[in-house]
């Protein structure tokens, strides 16, 4: 990534649009290596506000404090213009990312007559390679805008790539905090694979959580096996039956034509038997009506009369689920302006950064406070489970279910069982009467009619209570085989897949652990030889270590005695410093601009010409040097003049009330 342009509308010391030309094309890096651009000034002209417009521009609020936001932009509009009457000003940056875009960062800021900053507003153009119409955006959502930025240069990079000369000594004093470990480990890429094993772990214990619940497929092709085997014996069964309901019809025929029969010869005998016939027929015509009655009863009300309780129980479950539904929504609704307002609330940026469970904690007494201070009735117990999710079509067909009783079907029973206790009397009483015909032959042979149908009747109970089990088996069966099928994925499949991921995650484990050993052993490398080529003495120092643990420099005497980088001086600090971002930034993959403000006010001419030709000529494709006039020395002058593709001087007007950006630094210093 290199910058281009920044531009100036305004803002704090730079009156008017001015603008400054940070690009240097590649051939000139390339032919001339010159990879500088300089800017100089005396103090208070405006260095360190393009730093910090740099990195206003790239990472907004991100690691400022609101007290401190305050301080520094209460004053952001220059006080020419808004004397004038100007009430807004603002920041451009033009950069060029690695894949060709152009990009084009814009911030303002809007000022009330008090000159009190009302709001700002953020704006993105983007212009791809080749294309000369950008598309525009406003940015509402910073969050995403963050997340935008750190594709091409990370926040956390930021203090290894933009910062304060007379600072850079903090580096080594904050370098064993947590902060500049997590910094550290982030530039140079650890983290990232830190986080890829973190994943690999959760998918790991996901696999496990699946392992408990998977089936194996022999169980299931077992209980498919089974089921199709019952299927093939209630079809037997079900044959069997329909020839037993055959032959109990065809003797209740032969039976009914017997009494027939025999009844029309006993007719003839006498005017009693007579009148016993009639009424025998007359009873049997009334018993035959009342089980075709029961047979059609139980036919249409049978599921209805067995599942009346769990009709019943079902009905009270869904009415209670429809009343907590109804609950729900009018809670939702009555919770929804406090929803808005905590969402827009935790989408705003906290500084420090609340967890996710304390953003979670607040979200939960937020709401206990809002339900009670608007009175909100409609609470929903916290333990009741809703089970069903039906339609509203649905549960208007299950709540009006009917609901049938038994006891229609207990007086059928009792009816008939009184009218087959009369008919039996009247076949007692037709036998027990003087006759005057022989009717001992229809007598006999309806007694084995009667015989057979009772065995047949028999045996077609136990063929019922075997088709009845067989049935209730099978439907066991077919739920437990929809249960099986319905989980996503079989045992040998999770199986398979959790040994794979067991295999990535050591392997993962031994790249992490002989990567981080590859990095410290270079960072060290380059930091070692750095810290050589920049330091006066070369045996200043008889070990450098690098701990992988802590991710901090540890540097020896010559007589292996651990040398205190606290009791150094402040320049051998920056030094110091200055070779491990050196090491830092060689080991990580980001290719970006250094933009440094003073970074040689505490050095001598010794260290400064070697920081010069053999620390910033390599550092980066583009070195931005805010530098101020107590830094510039004869062989300054000639080395930037060198090594510096452009130069700028941040001179006042004649009534020295703002900063003029004026070409040709060192032009202008010779006078």
């Amino acid at each position: 990534m290199l910058l281009k342009k920044l531009i100036f509308d305004n803002y704090k010391t730079y009156y008017g649009l001015q603008e400054i030309d940070l690009y240097i094309p590649e051939k000139v890096r390339e032919e001339k290596s010159q990879n500088i651009i300089l800017l100089g000034g005396l103090n208070g002209a405006g260095k360190t506000t393009i730093l910090k417009a740099i990195l206003y521009i790239l990472f907004g609020q991100r690691g400022i404090s609101q007290v401190e936001y305050k301080r520094l932009f209460s004053n952001t509009i220059n006080n020419s213009f808004f004397n004038e009457g100007g009430r807004e000003c603002s920041i451009s940056l033009i950069l060029e990312t690695d894949s060709g875009e152009e990009w084009n960062l814009k911030v303002k800021w809007y000022f009330d007559q008090s000159k009190r900053m009302g709001h700002e507003e953020r704006e993105l153009e983007v212009k791809k390679q080749g294309s000369s119409i950008p598309k525009r955006a406003r940015i509402d959502n910073i969050e995403v805008f963050n997340k935008f930025i750190d594709r091409i240069i990370p926040y956390h990079a930021a203090p290894f790539f933009i910062f304060d000369g007379e600072e850079i000594k903090d580096i080594i004093l904050r370098q064993n905090s947590d902060e500049m470990k997590e910094a550290i480990q982030k530039i140079t890429g650890m983290e990232a694979y830190k986080h890829l094993l973190i994943d690999l772990r959760s998918l790991k214990a996901s696999l496990e959580n699946k392992l408990a619940k998977s089936v194996s497929r022999t169980k299931l092709n077992n209980v498919q096996r089974e089921a199709e085997e019952l299927e093939g014996t209630i079809t037997i069964l079900e044959n069997k039956r329909q020839k037993f309901l055959t032959d109990i019809q065809r003797y209740k025929k032969l039976i009914s034509e017997a009494h027939e029969k025999r009844n029309a010869k006993i007719s003839q005998n006498s005017k009693s038997r007579e009148v016993i016939v009639k009424n025998q027929a007359r009873v049997a015509t009334q018993l035959d009506l009342c089980v075709k009655q029961l047979d059609d009863f139980l036919q249409e009300n049978i599921v209805n009369i067995l599942l009346r309780d769990k009709i019943l129980k079902l009905k009270k479950q869904l009415k209670a689920e429809n009343e907590v539904h109804h609950k729900k929504v009018l809670q939702n609704a009555s919770l929804s302006p406090y929803r808005r307002f905590i969402d827009q609330l935790l989408n705003k940026s906290i500084t420090p950064a609340l967890t996710e469970d304390q953003l979670e904690q607040i979200k939960n007494i937020g709401q206990e406070i809002w339900i009670k201070e608007n009175d909100i009735q409609q609470t929903v117990p916290s333990d009741f489970q809703e089970i069903h999710d039906i339609s509203n079509n649905d549960y208007s067909y299950l709540m009006n279910l009917a609901i049938k009783d038994k006891n229609p079907v207990v007086e059928l029973i009792n009816k008939i069982e009184k009218l087959q206790q009369e008919l039996d009397k009247l076949e007692s009483d037709i036998r027990n009467a003087p006759e005057a015909v022989n009717i001992e032959e229809e007598n006999e042979r309806i007694d084995l009619l009667v015989e057979k149908s009772g065995e047949i009747n028999t045996k077609f109970k136990a063929l019922n209570r075997r088709l009845n089990n067989a049935l209730e088996e099978k439907t066991k069966l077919l739920n437990s085989l929809s249960r099986l099928s319905n989980q996503d994925e079989n045992l040998e499949e999770v199986q398979r897949r959790y040994i794979h991921v067991e295999r990535i995650i050591k392997g993962m484990e031994q790249y992490v652990s002989e990567l981080i050993t590859m990095k410290a052993t270079y960072i060290k490398e380059e930091f070692s030889t750095m810290l050589h080529r920049l330091f006066r003495k070369q045996d200043e120092f008889g070990k450098i270590e690098f701990d992988i643990n802590t991710y901090t420099i540890r540097l020896y005497n010559d007589r292996m005695q651990e040398i205190s980088i606290q009791d150094r001086s402040a320049g051998e600090m920056q030094m110091i410093a200055s070779a491990l971002i050196w090491a830092l930034t060689k080991a990580s993959d980001l290719s970006l601009p250094v933009v440094i403000d003073t970074p040689l006010g505490r050095l001598d001419s010794y260290h400064r010409n070697h920081l010069i030709n053999h620390y910033y000529k390599e550092l980066s494709e583009q070195v931005i040097i805010l530098s101020t006039d107590t830094e510039i020395t004869q062989e300054y002058v000639t080395l930037m003049e060198k090594n510096s593709y452009k130069q700028y001087m941040l001179d006042y007007d004649e009534n020295k009330k703002y900063t003029v950006i004026r070409d040709g630094y060192f032009n202008f210093v010779k006078g």
